[in-house]
């Protein structure tokens, strides 16, 4: 029998994903910018947040197989009631994480990103109650292991601020040592442990938000005169990596910005030299949930113009973010710009 839930807390996604020195509800089951889905607030206690974590995940399932319906009220899952991924299906889960989140704020960042306002915010990590919260964070996930609800193969993804100049970066990489982990870096300092993890554990890797093909595009969008530096970087973490594949990137797609010819050109050529075989297509997560039907069709069209480029070089794509009925659009205009010749 199904009922309405979504892969994240199916997986029991384990997301810490806001500052967390302000006793805020930052941990999630996922990254939705949306109000009322289910969160527990950061504590001083890490064995109750991490039993608060489970019993919110087992009270919204409970919900959403008493209610039925999607339009039902609900006290746990109303905000997931407005999210394209929660959708009637025969779950089926084991009770264990199966994907660990580390969004942790404050945390440091050089680049400034016109989409992004968290480097303008105060993000001193070494301030007491800062460090103070990063050892209850580090105690829960060490209790969580231990007591073997993350699941061995459990994926873990790296992007509070940027790694390579984190205050805690040395604890985090004994943390995610030899997992299946994700860095997500901004590329601009080029870090030796994160280098030698990627040559000793093959299934490691790093992801760089690319979200532009030259350097004018690079420089509006990251704000920061320095492309060349950050491909020469990408060239050294590809020369370390311990197997192809192990460099992965991603793609914000902002209309107007960033959506033209030469940018998508001379990004599938530097996938190709770095034997990146996929790309990650994204959006501006902020007005997700705010944009213009102009604006959805000018983002669908991007995208679309994005992924067609790359289908016609063999590079794979992935959607995150758009909406199941976003992606169908964005793939079938792709189909229809191949099929017309129109690149």
């Amino acid at each position: 029998m199904g009922y309405y839930s979504c892969q994240m807390l199916e997986g029991m996604g384990l997301h810490i994903n806001g500052r967390i020195d302000c006793g805020k509800e930052v941990i999630g089951f996922c990254c939705e910018n949306l109000e009322n889905i289910p969160k527990v607030a950061f504590s001083a206690s890490p064995v109750e947040m991490l039993r608060n974590f489970v019993g919110q995940r087992g009270l919204a399932i409970a919900e959403s197989k008493k209610c039925g319906d999607r339009s039902a009220e609900r006290r746990f899952t109303s905000g997931c009631q407005k999210c394209g991924y929660f959708q009637n299906r025969s779950w089926a889960s084991d009770g264990l994480i199966h994907y660990v989140n580390l969004s942790m704020y404050p945390s440091p960042c050089q680049c400034r990103c016109i989409y992004c306002g968290i480097p303008q915010q105060d993000q001193n990590a070494r301030s007491e109650a800062a460090k103070a919260a990063y050892e209850t964070l580090f105690d829960m996930l060490e209790i969580a292991e231990n007591c073997g609800i993350i699941a061995p193969d459990a994926a873990w993804q790296i992007s509070c601020g940027e790694i390579a100049i984190h205050p805690y970066k040395d604890r985090i990489m004994r943390l995610v040592r030899a997992k299946n982990a994700v860095f997500y870096t901004n590329c601009i300092k080029f870090d030796e442990d994160i280098a030698g993890n990627l040559h000793n554990n093959p299934n490691s890797s790093i992801n760089l938000s690319i979200d532009a093909g030259t350097a004018q595009t690079w420089r509006r969008v990251k704000g920061l005169d320095n492309f060349e530096q950050i491909t020469s970087n990408l060239a050294r973490y590809y020369a370390e990596s311990a197997k192809p594949g192990q460099i992965t990137l991603k793609y914000i797609v902002l209309p107007d910005v960033n959506d033209i010819y030469e940018d998508y050109v001379s990004l599938v050529e530097i996938m190709k030299v770095l034997e990146v075989p996929s790309l990650l297509l994204s959006r501006d997560t902020r007005v997700k949930y705010t944009i213009s039907q102009e604006e959805c069709t000018k983002l669908t069209g991007a995208a679309a113009y994005l992924l067609a480029i790359c289908g016609k070089n063999g590079i794979s794509c992935s959607l995150s973010n758009y909406t199941p009925e976003e992606s169908r659009q964005i793939v079938e205009m792709a189909k229809e710009i191949l099929r017309m010749g129109q690149i």
